[in-house]
């Protein structure tokens, strides 16, 4: 498989079909605001120097409400997230084919096949956490017991974790491309998965990092561009009003929420382009010839 041409066409796909960039704004917002960690304590709220705010009583009610929300906010994208994956792998795929697609089209689409990939995608991350969760119980208690042992299982359970991700990530960015395209149940959608998953590896690793460096070099450009455009502002900002800094915060959420759309698009784009070279998907199988009698 040509990883940088799958690349380029991906980056291409994202580009040109714009309408699907609502649907990528939602996965790739989700992924950010699922690993969110929201910890407040005493100890954070006696660092914090609220004299020069005046006198400021913060209820733990409030901070319960507030963290309540954080999570209500997560699962709300989360779900928009499984929604919106199945409706920009139809899109991309029907604009690969050539045919006619509409943001509606890709909308039904996702909404039609939500609770398989809504199940899919919730055993993958289940999986991953149950991993996790597995070899903290292994590997802490040792290091209580020998601080050796518990180095040297470290180092031996990472690269199994890493695996391990791996596998359900391959696993999971399969089965949920015949959930969408084959219109299979949850079930038999992951055991294909798993079964494409194992007879090629090396492509899926290869799908995998390709997406994953390729999506790092655009975050590190992002930074890159964000930061140019904060400079003038700033500098006016520090010169005249901090009011001056209003513009360039809506510049830089204006410049965030689309190339996160963007990159959306484009993780999906690749995945689904990869499954298709791999599964011929839309590929016409050849006839065999009738045979002749007599």
């Amino acid at each position: 498989m040509d990883y940088m041409e799958l690349i380029k066409r991906s980056l291409a796909n994202a580009w040109k079909y714009k309408f699907l960039w609502f649907f990528g704004f939602f996965v790739a917002a989700a992924d950010s605001m699922t690993s969110l960690h929201w910890q407040v304590d005493q100890d954070d709220l006696e660092k914090w120097d609220l004299d020069r705010f005046g006198d400021i009583n913060i209820e733990p009610a409030v901070i319960g409400l507030i963290i309540l929300a954080v999570l209500a906010v997560a699962i709300v994208f989360w779900i928009m997230s499984v929604l919106c994956e199945g409706s920009l792998i139809h899109g991309i795929t029907r604009k690969e084919q050539g045919q006619q697609v509409t943001f509606g089209d890709c909308w039904t689409a996702g909404a039609d096949r939500f609770l398989r990939l809504f199940v899919i995608m919730f055993l993958a991350t289940v999986a991953v956490i149950a991993s996790v969760i597995t070899l903290l119980v292994i590997i802490v208690p040792s290091y209580f017991a020998f601080l050796g042992l518990g180095i040297l299982l470290t180092l031996v359970a990472l690269p199994v974790l890493i695996a391990l991700i791996l596998v359900v990530v391959g696993v999971e960015g399969w089965a949920i491309r015949f959930a969408v395209l084959y219109n299979q149940p949850w079930l038999d959608a992951i055991g294909h998965g798993w079964n494409l998953f194992k007879a090629n590896i090396g492509a899926t690793m290869g799908v995998a990092f390709s997406s994953l460096l390729t999506q790092l070099a655009l975050w590190c450009a992002l930074v890159v561009a964000l930061v140019l455009v904060a400079v003038p502002f700033v500098v006016v900002g520090m010169a005249m009003s901090w009011v001056a800094l209003v513009p360039g915060v809506a510049l830089g959420l204006a410049i965030l929420i689309l190339a996160s759309a963007y990159f959306g698009t484009f993780a999906s784009s690749i995945w689904t382009l990869g499954f298709m070279r791999l599964t011929q998907y839309g590929v016409a199988q050849p006839v065999a010839a009738p045979s002749s009698v007599g």
